[in-house]
């Protein structure tokens, strides 16, 4: 028996909904649902609709979403309304619902035309990387012993794009992977290798799920009139995000119709991990007879947040077709902040103090955990955590790990402290495990080596690092680029000599450290976690933090991160961390202290302040929010600015305006420090496109 519970359509939603609910099912359709507009009740409500009003069954319907999450969400508030149980739909995930499809009885006869067999396994990412590794080092077997090649995760991550956006090696390396010198013949070469032994082990990877679904929608006729025959209605949440795989699916499934999309061309911002925006602002151009639905009614934030955010937007070249205007359903409130400080440290002083006079136990406005700050990158909240930290605000970072905790960052602290004390031998297999083909075991074997060959030669351990006797140890792909490491190592270690004696070692040109020093007394002199910078001439904990950085690491990082850009990023923000003590061996201890007290990530985060980047924040609303870092420079970044290309930046922009419920506040530093220098920032360009009179300041 299901439930009769009655459902009074017109009444449970407002006219935009309503309309777009009710559009018959075989006809496509385009819902253009702005952030907090009620996005996921237009969905669940559709589906009833089609149920109650249209005499379809659940397993007639195909629910496709992007998260495991919001699929349960959604299937629990259907089920709610339709008295229909959720596993009587084929609902979840692109890639949950193509391995039920593949390996259910429906459909699994076909698979053995793709070649794959009765029980087929799925690889994870890791173990998918660790077979390109293999199939590499077969096909091709000094790949690796090249330092400019990719390492295996950042080929597998290179194979999967191209896959997921269909398009050819030689476009991929060049529009996304352009500081690799790698072959675009030799990875297609290995792709297949890899891809024929999947097929002989009878395994999958995560993309061959949807690969695969294409195929047979694609290669059998049979099997595509099957499921256009079983599927009456295609629905998609967060349609913006689809790729180019995802779209083709959607588009055989749809057969031209029977397709209700939902989604937000102002919030597409995945570009980086394949999402096409095209897809959706092509969507009348693949269905003609489609109808485009606007549901702009917001029921999240206050006019003067919206007003300020649809300014954002209304910058952006659009089909008049897909224009918007978030209209309030609340009552007014506070006009956003905009807050201009001199330079990080001070800017997180203002949000810090902002934030104790929104929580004071005697006249509490709200809780810690009504609060999220927002950034672009990761790297210009360092302050902001360390502000948080010192003043005993509690603070949780979603989905990613506390600065100093990032492994790029150890892998940096552990050459210092090595350098500083060779006898830390934790330290040194930390990040020689960085490189390639060393593990714990022959990280162990390289340091006796030099023990050894120091004791012969009477010299230092680090110094040993380039004898014969070590280099012979030294397996075979890391050879190339041991002596950038030893030397490194050694640079390092005549740096922190210099330090401690406090004596000019020449490394630096002394005029320009001397005006470089005198800034940075100025602009660190109210930072009380800090000592006094280096004087004129003498290695500071700074210039060892570079040394440390670009001697080798950074370019060893473009063959192991595909977000290399934004590692060496957060390097400016250690830079400016370390500017602040003469004494190396304090920075060394206080960034200790920054991992040591810090909590896991997955700690709870009840009660806390919220930080995460704004792609983090997608989806999520919180009373009140900061975004930090607001400036030209910053957010846009700085390399969307060089490229003309800030469309997506503006985008982002908007979805973190559009999370705040009660109160925007956007702050921005005039001043930071990146690649060793002094950078002067004026507000982002977005805020210069919004009317003076939509925001206050307090300047």
């Amino acid at each position: 028996m299901h439930s009769t519970r009655h459902t009074d359509f017109k009444a449970e939603l407002n006219a935009e909904q309503y309309a777009a609910v009710t559009c018959p099912p075989a006809e496509p359709m385009l819902v253009l649902a702005g952030a907090g507009s009620g996005k996921t009740r237009t969905l669940t409500y559709r589906v009833a609709w089609l149920i109650k009003e249209c005499a379809l069954h659940p397993w007639e319907i195909l629910l496709l979403t992007f998260t495991n999450k919001a699929a349960r969400e959604m299937l629990t508030r259907i089920e709610v309304i339709t008295g229909r149980r959720a596993d009587e739909f084929w609902g979840g995930t692109f890639h949950s619902v193509a391995l039920r499809m593949l390996r259910s009885p429906y459909q699994n006869p076909d698979c053995l035309k793709l070649g794959l067999h009765e029980g087929f396994s799925i690889l994870d990412a890791d173990d998918a990387s660790k077979l390109v590794k293999k199939c590499t080092e077969e096909m091709f077997p000094s790949f690796f012993d090249d330092k400019d090649n990719p390492r295996h995760g950042l080929l597998a991550d290179i194979i999967s794009y191209a896959r997921n956006t269909c398009k050819p090696f030689k476009d991929v390396l060049m529009e996304r992977y352009d500081w690799l010198p790698t072959a675009p013949d030799q990875i297609e070469e290995i792709a297949a290798a890899y891809a024929e032994r999947k097929l002989g082990m009878n395994v999958c990877d995560f993309d061959d799920l949807l690969v695969f679904w294409l195929k047979l929608l694609t290669d059998f006729p049979e099997v595509l009139e099957r499921c256009n025959k079983k599927f009456k209605n295609i629905l998609v949440d967060e349609y913006q995000d689809t790729n180019t795989l995802q779209c083709r699916i959607l588009d055989k499934l749809a057969g031209g119709g029977r397709i209700s999309a939902v989604g937000d061309h102002a919030q597409c911002i995945y570009s980086w991990r394949g999402a096409n925006i095209e897809n959706i602002m092509r969507f009348k151009a693949r269905y003609p007879d489609a109808k485009i639905f606007k549901v702009e009614q917001n029921y999240r934030s206050t006019p003067e947040i919206l007003n300020f955010a649809n300014q954002v937007i209304d910058k952006m070249e659009d089909d008049e077709d897909y224009k918007k205007n978030l209209v309030a359903s609340r009552q007014g409130g506070a006009f956003p902040i905009v807050m201009r400080a001199r330079d990080t440290f001070s800017q997180s002083m203002q949000v810090v103090n902002f934030i104790e006079s929104l929580t004071r136990p005697s006249n509490a406005k709200y809780s810690h955990a009504d609060i999220a700050i927002l950034y672009r990158s990761h790297y210009h909240a360092m302050d902001m955590q360390l502000s948080l930290q010192k003043y005993g605000v509690p603070f949780a970072i979603t989905s990613g790990l506390k600065f100093f905790e990032q492994a790029h960052i150890k892998d940096v602290i552990a050459q210092i402290k090595f350098a500083a004390n060779p006898k830390d031998i934790v330290s040194f297999s930390r990040f020689m495990m960085f490189l390639p083909k060393v593990g714990e075991k022959t990280a162990e074997k390289l340091y006796f080596a030099a023990a050894q060959a120091a004791a012969k030669a009477g010299g230092t351990l680090i110094s040993a690092l380039s004898s014969k006797d070590v280099l012979a140890k030294v397996p075979k792909n890391a050879k190339e680029i041991w002596p950038s490491v030893a030397d490194g190592l050694a640079e390092l270690e005549r740096m922190v000599r210099a330090s401690r004696s406090g004596l000019t070692e020449g490394l630096l040109n002394a005029a320009q450290v001397s005006a470089e020093r005198a800034s940075q007394g100025e602009l660190f002199k109210d930072a009380p976690a800090r000592a006094k910078p280096a004087q004129s001439g003498v290695c500071g904990a700074k210039d060892i933090v570079k040394s440390a950085c670009q001697r080798w690491y950074i370019d060893a990082m473009k063959t192991v991160y595909e977000d290399w850009r934004d590692r060496s990023e957060d390097f400016d923000s250690l830079y400016e961390y370390a500017g602040g003590y003469e004494d190396f061996d304090q920075f060394l201890s206080n960034a200790a202290l920054e991992v040591g007290g810090g909590e896991k990530p997955d700690d709870a985060q009840e009660g806390k302040v919220r930080m995460m980047t704004v792609h983090q924040a997608k989806g999520l609303e919180f009373p009140v929010v900061f975004v930090i870092g607001a400036a030209d420079g910053m957010f846009p970044i700085q390399r969307c600015i060089d490229e003309g290309s800030v469309d997506e930046e503006r985008r982002l922009f908007y979805v973190a305006c559009t999370r705040a419920k009660d109160l925007l506040v956007i702050s921005y530093p005039q001043i930071s420090s990146r690649n060793g220098n002094f950078d002067y920032f004026e507000k982002s360009r977005f805020i210069d496109d919004i009317e003076s009179d939509s925001y206050e300041t307090n300047y």
